[in-house]
């Protein structure tokens, strides 16, 4: 069995069925938490803080990086590269008190390009509790054990394009599946989360590009449970697909993406979402039944929105409402059955990072480490905004876990609490 998936607004639980497991609710065990859609089903947060105010500690990183923290127990995992990217590190921090209990790292010599902007390890680890599975492009997945001891790396061979990559990997019953995006090779890859043996393999020859190339993928799948079927979802060059994430198989697709795609897929109700990036259209599907397949465009799209917006960070649905801001700092609300913008807010930064939802609030931290807490309501209502260090960026977004707020910035991680010590 699967993943299940919560839309809206969601009720406190003391445990959510993931990948196979049941885990506690409070740990946020991969991208966007145990959900993987930014929805936090746990304690109250803070929701006022600075640089100095409600923070509980905070820990220098070795180098600027994109990827967002991860929280299991009494630990923070962190992903990071120096040294140009030659250097590929997985950073585990006390969560009590920001001090480093390991750090293990992987060499890579050859030439990878990326960009500026992002830079090498752009992918957050994922955890069962046992083991920490990171994902470095081209030099390979690795799963550590708690104590930072290698349990396996598997190489999965190069991934070339001039942006680098971004998705993490998603862990799904006895396996942990990689996205490996975009370029000349674009491949799915499960591996089993004991071994690192190759589960299954689908090369996606249909979506491949020159590296110099403005064409892509750069989602982390979105694992969905769709009544007795379990489904992968993947915004593409072109069309949103669908996954068996048991075999790799193509369920079903609906065409109207453009060339980049950056925000992962949101399900809502009755509808799935998918968003382009760089000039490029967004579309609402109604949700298929477990037993549609093939192409599901003229059947099942029942909206095309061809605005022009740069979307990088992925966003939630509340109710019949969406919440996406993009690159350039439009924070919009629309409506999930006709794609109508409701409200649009200039938010006068660039933004990378996803929003989440917590309780009734919404958060999200722009590129100058403001976080923002909005509500969920027909109107944009500013409620808090938080500054840290003048001059300090981040591309990261916020972990959760039993209070306590984890923030990664280009230099550091925070830990923020209700209260400071």
């Amino acid at each position: 069995m699967g993943m299940m998936r919560i839309s809206g607004r969601v009720a406190l639980m003391a445990s959510l069925f993931v990948g196979g497991l049941w885990v506690e609710a409070g740990n946020w065990s991969e991208w966007r938490g145990p959900q993987g859609d930014g929805v936090v089903a746990d304690s109250p947060y803070a929701r006022q803080w600075s640089a100095s105010d409600n923070v509980l500690w905070k820990a220098r990183l070795p180098d600027a990086g994109n990827s967002s923290p991860v929280i299991w127990g009494n630990r923070v995992f962190v992903t990071c590269a120096e040294n140009g990217g030659k250097e590929r590190s997985l950073i585990c921090f006390d969560r009590s008190d920001g001090a480093i209990l390991w750090k293990r790292s992987v060499r890579y010599e050859k030439d990878d390009p990326s960009h500026a902007t992002n830079p090498w390890c752009a992918a957050s680890p994922a955890t069962d509790g046992k083991a920490i599975y990171v994902w470095n492009g081209s030099a390979g997945a690795t799963a550590y054990d708690f104590e930072g001891r290698e349990i396996w790396h598997r190489d999965l061979g190069a991934y070339v394009h001039m942006w680098g990559h971004a998705s993490s990997p998603r862990i799904y019953e006895d396996t942990v599946i990689f996205f490996g995006s975009p370029g000349p090779r674009v491949v799915l890859t499960a591996l089993d989360r004991k071994s690192g043996e190759p589960v299954w393999v689908r090369e996606l020859d249909e979506v491949v590009s020159p590296p110099q190339e403005l064409h892509g993928s750069f989602v982390t799948p979105y694992l969905w449970k769709n009544g007795e079927r379990d489904e992968l979802l993947i915004p593409l060059p072109g069309y949103l697909a669908s996954f068996d994430p048991a075999t790799g198989s193509e369920l079903w697709r609906c065409d109207g993406l453009g060339k980049l795609t950056y925000t992962d897929a949101m399900v809502g109700e009755d509808v799935i979402l998918a968003f382009s990036g760089y000039r490029g259209p967004a579309i609402g599907m109604r949700t298929p039944g477990s037993k549609d397949t093939g192409n599901l465009t003229e059947s099942h799209r029942i909206w095309k929105n061809d605005t022009v917006v740069q979307r990088v960070g992925s966003g939630v649905i509340v109710g019949n409402r969406y919440f996406l801001c993009g690159r350039k700092g439009e924070l919009q609300c629309g409506d999930i059955h006709t794609g109508e913008i409701i409200w649009s807010q200039d938010l006068r930064e660039q933004n990378w990072g996803a929003i989440s939802l917590v309780g009734e609030d919404l958060y999200l931290t722009d590129q100058s480490s403001v976080t923002r807490v909005f509500a969920t309501t027909d109107r944009f209502e500013l409620r808090y905004e938080n500054t840290m260090e003048p001059g300090e960026r981040s591309n990261a977004t916020i972990g959760f876990h039993e209070g306590v707020i984890f923030l990664r910035t280009f230099k550091r991680l925070y830990a923020i609490g209700p209260e400071a010590r």
